[in-house]
């Protein structure tokens, strides 16, 4: 092992705990003035709280100085940064004083003095392959990118430094780094503070830069785009009366903002009668489906899920009645597997959110031993929003309750134009796109008890659910048909049942490799077959490594799916 290798594996280790350790006790005096003027001007909590990706993404709670207000708007949202970001708190973050507390996340291990700056959780799903590996080693108080323009770095010129530092950690490197902060720091150089700027999330801005080209129509394709954002025609229907018959039978249940405002109802309802301290979720998930778990620090583990012999395998462990465990089904494709794992699990006493999502339509969509169903209704609808939560036995204890109808407008909006678009009325995608993301990036700030809207919950009740059921087993049929030479060769097709599966999206599995190239290919035509889930927050890497998801739903034709088909078969050849 070289000088550098040595530095990098233990001796960076043990100067972070020294130096921090002696810059806590050197700084006690000013770190107690600090709390006293942040308790007397904003009040409390003092200490602002907030889970970031760590090394391997692996969630921490970073520690900082509190610095805005808790207002909230009418709809139920945090107000915008600038607007809660009062005199006191531009001043602690222009003079990094709010950050002095991540000195205990680096005694801790949570971090290094040097590194990349540990960002948003929600920015996970947004990393292509390459960003991921700035999560190679602990995240930083200060970083290369900091000392190299602060926030003033575009995105990619940021995270290019941050690359960078990962593939030179040095002695030297570090060295140089924290004196270049403390100059920067000392002469109030590169500051531009947090929250005062219109630089664009991370998540927008990626989405922006990957789907901002003009559509290009091919034979077959009933639009010039497939995938990404649903839209509306405005000839969505106003609320009716007709009854939602298809969605499973439960004691109670609710409709509620989003699928994560689900899962926070049911938690809520879980703690009321009983204390929690330990959280079992599927290795395989999404970020957005551990927020209110994150949100009130309990502890999660991961157990692996992976795919084999044609089905989803789950490898939970065994709980007590004060653990949670979430699971769920897989792209409405065989339920049986998870169904099984959950009556396994009820014999521990431990309570069972299943996640519903995938399965939804499937034939058999939920198991009757889950204590809580949950169910994000906006990933198979042109809905703004949208998700439902049902209680097996009993009665919620609390429901969403907050009108929302003024939270969606700009979605609403951005869905129009989305299908404006389409049909070439305008030729920009970019302010639909914009709107778009940032609604689902600030999906994490609403309120839990904003209720669904009335858009969505009269579209929802208006639709035509065998319909969706056929158009899609059409869909799913049309490219298992057109793929089928190339399965066990290049890609892995699923094993799927068309009499009782309902697919929300068609998994194929490839070489990561493989499945990037394709992924990037079928971009430049057009089409947007998203990864599900790429954020791997400390689970094992497993399934998501290889899993490319083609789309098959009702907005689409059995000619949009040859259009699929010939795109990756084009693919294939020029691979050949």
């Amino acid at each position: 092992m070289g000088h550098k290798g040595l530095y990098r594996k233990y001796i960076k280790r043990l100067l972070d705990i020294v130096l921090s350790s002696l810059a806590l006790i050197v700084l006690s005096p000013l770190l107690g003035i600090t709390a006293l003027l942040v308790r007397i001007k904003l009040g409390s909590p003092v200490v602002f709280k907030q889970a970031r990706p760590g090394m391997n993404e692996k969630t921490f709670y970073l520690y900082k100085f509190r610095s805005m207000t808790n207002e909230v708007g009418e709809d139920g949202r945090l107000l915008p940064d600038a607007q809660r970001l009062t005199k006191f708190g531009k001043f602690l973050r222009a003079s990094s004083l709010d950050e002095l507390l991540e000195l205990i996340n680096i005694i801790r291990g949570d971090m290094s003095i040097v590194g990349p700056r540990p960002l948003s959780i929600y920015y996970l799903p947004h990393y292509p392959a390459n960003l991921r590996r700035r999560h190679d080693v602990r995240p930083g108080l200060t970083g290369l990118a900091q000392v190299s323009g602060r926030n003033n770095l575009p995105w990619d010129d940021r995270f290019s430094f941050d690359i960078q530092y990962v593939d030179n950690v040095s002695f030297l490197l570090d060295v140089k780094i924290v004196l270049n902060t403390v100059m920067k720091v000392l002469k109030q150089t590169d500051i531009s503070v947090r929250g005062t700027t219109k630089v664009k999330d991370y998540g927008p801005y990626s989405i922006l830069k990957e789907e901002n080209d003009g559509g290009r129509k091919m034979a077959d394709m009933t639009y010039s785009e497939i995938g990404s954002y649903f839209w509306l025609d405005g000839n969505e229907k106003s609320l009716s009366e007709d009854k939602i018959d298809w969605l499973p039978s439960v004691d109670d249940s609710c409709f509620a903002f989003s699928g994560r405002n689900a899962i926070d109802v049911s938690l809520r309802d879980i703690l009321k009668n009983k204390a929690i301290n330990r959280v079992l979720a599927p290795s395989y998930c999404c970020v957005s489906m551990l927020q209110s778990f994150i949100d009130r620090g309990l502890k999660i583990e991961f157990y692996d899920v992976g795919y084999k012999d044609g089905q989803f395998t789950y490898q939970v462990p065994t709980g007590d009645d004060h653990t949670v465990v979430l699971i769920m089904s897989y792209f409405g494709l065989g339920t049986s597997e998870a169904h099984r794992q959950i009556e396994e699990i009820k014999k521990s006493g431990a309570v069972v959110i299943e996640d519903i999502t995938h399965s939804l339509l499937h034939n058999a969509p939920s198991s009757e031993s889950s204590d809580y169903l949950v169910a994000s209704l906006r990933k198979w609808f042109a809905i703004p929003t949208g998700g439902w939560v049902g209680k097996r036995v009993g009665q919620l204890a609390e429901k969403p309750n907050m009108d929302s109808n003024h939270a969606v407008e700009e979605k609403i909006a951005a869905m129009h134009e989305k299908y404006d678009y389409l049909i070439g009325k305008i030729d920009t995608k970019e302010d639909f796109l914009l709107a778009q993301a940032k609604f689902d990036n600030d999906l994490i700030h609403v309120d839990r008890m904003l209720n669904i809207d009335d858009t969505s919950l009269g579209i929802v009740e208006a639709t035509d659910v065998d319909q969706v059921v056929e158009q899609r087993r059409k869909n799913a049929g049309v490219l298992l048909d057109g793929l089928k030479d190339l399965d066990r060769t290049v890609m892995t097709l699923p094993t799927v049942n068309l009499e009782a599966d309902t697919p929300l999206f068609l998994p194929i599995f490839m070489k990561t490799e493989d499945r990037d190239a394709l992924r990037k290919h079928l971009i430049g035509k057009g089409i947007y077959c998203p990864i599900h889930w790429p954020e791997v927050m400390g689970a094992e890497v497993g399934v998501r490594a290889n899993e490319l998801s083609l789309i098959c739903d009702q907005r689409y034709t059995e000619g949009d799916m040859r259009a699929i088909v010939d795109e990756i078969h084009v693919w294939y050849q020029s691979k050949a």
